[in-house]
């Protein structure tokens, strides 16, 4: 085991800083897409069809611009590409109020889809990767808990202002202080590398003769050639299709199955559960084998899925809401933990924006997927019966991706050969 040295690590800034980034742009951005979407349509003559387009154009977005951001963080010192983020935000948040005409609508959610990227999931995990091998799991399980944070927190706040005030509250003082929190934080403490500060990953003592951690690992070329990069992304393809096509409908399902009081609280509590159940799994998921564990979140996500599609009564809502949270967090963080175990860190945010962009096409599906069944195909029962098979293809995909071990294991082997 790496000795540990005495000092405070560095490294607890690092994750208290990109939990405060991703916290913004999840309680600002992501959750508050269904929030703006009402109100746009509300005081333009805009139709939900129309406004709808711009949260799949800043899905879309963000997707291809996280290919850009990888290049970006890779070849210069990330805090400019996450300075540069925030201040892209800004600028939208400023913009959208104003917007008159659907194109400028949709210009400001590819501004919006841009600032996300270049300072949400790539770069934050990015950071989390170059700073924690041996505790990687835990990191990533407390800076993500910013995304819980900003859906629980910020989200409810968002709504209340702009309820108060429209739109034109994205231009207020609170928003605009919270958005440019960002950039102090970053300059302080989003510190590429610790390599560069003379530390180690996970604060052990440094090696002078180490490689560091950040020249450790596969090219990208090389990735993007292994079986175990395309059916793993497969595999997160199903598996976001399900998770986000039922956080789009979970509301709707509660108030069928329930009653009001309970689908009002079905979000706070999926966020809570994802939360708890995140926090809890990377306590341990750094002593044990990641492979094993992401196969059995895809069967509990089935599982969920088909409880959720028979559940009615208030009591039976409320526990599947609970079973199905508590695999949402883990999910979106296991994707990072298995392209860091097999491929390591020295590509590690160009691989993982390539795997973002495929899981993109899942978050794009699922909505559309459950709408559609629920339409044309007999309700909600019907329709999670059906996702509940989208994670079992997921199961299906990883298991003919194979371990993660045994892609950086034989990537080590042909390195020492060679």
């Amino acid at each position: 085991m790496a000795a540990q040295s005495s000092r405070p690590f560095f490294g607890w800034a690092v994750l208290f800083a990109t939990g405060y980034s991703l916290m913004i742009g999840a309680g600002l951005i992501f959750y508050a897409m269904s929030v703006l979407l009402e109100n746009i349509v509300s005081s333009t003559p805009f139709s939900v069809a129309q406004i709808s387009t711009a949260n799949t154009i800043f899905l879309l977005t963000s997707g291809f611009a996280g290919i850009a951001v990888s290049e970006l963080i890779s070849r210069f010192d990330i805090r400019y590409t996450i300075c540069a983020g925030a201040l892209v935000i800004l600028l939208a948040f400023e913009l959208l109020p104003g917007s008159k005409s659907l194109s400028e609508i949709y210009l400001c959610y590819v501004l919006i889809g841009f600032g996300y990227a270049m300072t949400a999931l790539v770069p934050s995990t990015t950071l989390v990767a170059r700073w924690f091998i041996r505790r990687r799991a835990l990191a990533l399980a407390l800076t993500q808990s910013g995304l819980s944070l900003g859906g629980v927190v910020l989200t409810p706040i968002m709504a209340g202002l702009i309820k108060q005030g429209g739109l034109e509250a994205m231009q207020g003082p609170l928003p605009t202080a919270l958005i440019l929190g960002i950039i102090p934080l970053a300059i302080l403490f989003m510190r590429p590398d610790p390599h560069d500060m003379g530390l180690h990953p996970d604060g052990d003592d440094v090696d002078p003769e180490a490689t560091p951690a950040s020249q450790i690992g596969m090219r990208v070329g090389e990735a993007l050639k292994t079986r175990f990069f395309w059916w793993s992304a497969t595999g997160a393809i199903f598996a976001l299709a399900t998770q986000v096509g039922m956080i789009a409908h979970v509301y709707n399902w509660a108030l069928e199955r329930a009653d009001a009081t309970t689908a009002a609280s079905t979000l706070a509590l999926m966020a809570f559960c994802s939360l708890t159940g995140r926090l809890i799994c990377g306590a341990f998921l750094d002593r044990i084998n990641i492979y094993p564990f992401v196969l059995t979140l895809y069967l509990l996500q089935a599982v969920s899925m088909l409880g959720i599609a028979y559940a009615e009564g208030q009591v039976m809502v409320v526990t599947m809401t609970i079973l199905f949270g508590l695999t949402v967090g883990n999910i979106l963080m296991s994707q990072s933990l298995l392209i860091g175990k097999a491929f390591g860190v020295r590509d590690f945010p160009r691989i993982l924006s390539a795997n973002q962009l495929m899981m993109n096409g899942g978050v794009a599906l699922g909505p559309i997927l459950i709408g559609l069944m629920y339409d044309f195909g007999g309700g909600y029962q019907n329709a999670f019966i059906v996702v509940s098979m989208t994670s079992i293809l997921a199961f299906v995909a990883l298991r003919l991706a194979g371990s993660p071990v045994g892609v950086s294991a034989a990537f080590e082997s042909d390195a020492s050969e060679s």
